[in-house]
């Protein structure tokens, strides 16, 4: 019971402030009397519970650690590392859930009184396994150049484009994914989180008659050295942005474009 209520308490240490680096998030409760938890986290843009689960099955089972259980519409994934001679199964509990566009993915192991583990040790298991869901791209991404390879399109018209081919991953990977686009809209938003500036484009077509449309918007993600271009954006104002594709948020309607500059 010790080690539930341990582990539960990291559950609820979630806030707006994550840490940059699976590293920098690494903590631990409890101690050697009473039971002990470490926990640390990653956040990946543009990932799902679905996939993050599929893939921490291998990477746990080729460190020794079994998968007992997953259940994607919880977010919950249980796993162990096995009994040995002197030592009983000790558990290791992961946790994912949408934030936006953002994965947010926890890993809490868990021991019961009396048994110990070096804080170093278990930091670089944890994130071993964690940095792994993080794309290679998202530790350095290529610098984008506003040249003649970028793709000219209104914003409206590539949402419409990507919504059409949403059903057909072969045809969003084919004609979007990785391709830069420069896109010029209606600004409807700035927001800032996740170390970057979240500019939305409205993506919706010009509505004719009565007909009802979903919302859909293009989300342009800004470094913070973009400090100055996105201080010149005006919401409700026409911009233009150039950014990499980087895929479509079926749940909120949402293009996504990463690493953007300035026209």
């Amino acid at each position: 019971m010790r080690s539930l209520v341990l582990t539960l308490a990291f559950m609820g240490l979630t806030s707006p402030a994550i840490a940059s680096t699976c590293e920098e998030s690494f903590q631990k409760k409890g101690d050697f009397l009473n039971g002990s938890a470490f926990a640390a986290r990653v956040q990946v843009e543009g990932g799902t519970v679905e996939k993050a689960f599929s893939q921490l099955r291998p990477i746990l089972a080729r460190d020794g650690i079994k998968t007992t259980s997953a259940d994607v519409s919880t977010g919950v994934m249980k796993a162990e590392n096995p009994s040995t001679l002197f030592q009983r199964a000790l558990p290791i509990d992961v946790f994912a859930s949408m934030d936006g566009t953002l994965l947010n993915v926890e890993m809490v192991f868990t021991l019961p009184s009396g048994v110990s583990a070096r804080r170093e040790t278990v930091k670089k298991h944890l994130c071993s396994a964690l940095n792994q869901l993080v794309p290679k791209a998202n530790a350095a991404t290529l610098p984008i150049k506003d040249d003649s390879t970028a793709i000219e399109i209104a914003a409206n018209t590539l949402a419409k484009q990507v919504k059409e081919s949403a059903d057909n991953p072969a045809r969003l990977r084919l004609n979007f994914i990785g391709k830069t686009f420069r896109v010029t809209g209606n600004v409807l938003g700035i927001t800032e989180g996740n170390g970057s500036y979240r500019v939305s484009f409205d993506g919706n077509q010009p509505i004719v008659g009565t007909t009802s449309i979903d919302k859909i918007t293009v989300v342009c993600a800004m470094a913070k050295n973009q400090d100055a271009a996105v201080a010149a954006l005006e919401t409700n104002q026409r911009a233009t942005l150039v950014g990499r594709f980087q895929g479509f948020d079926t749940q909120v309607n949402a293009v996504q474009l990463q690493d953007c500059i300035g026209r």
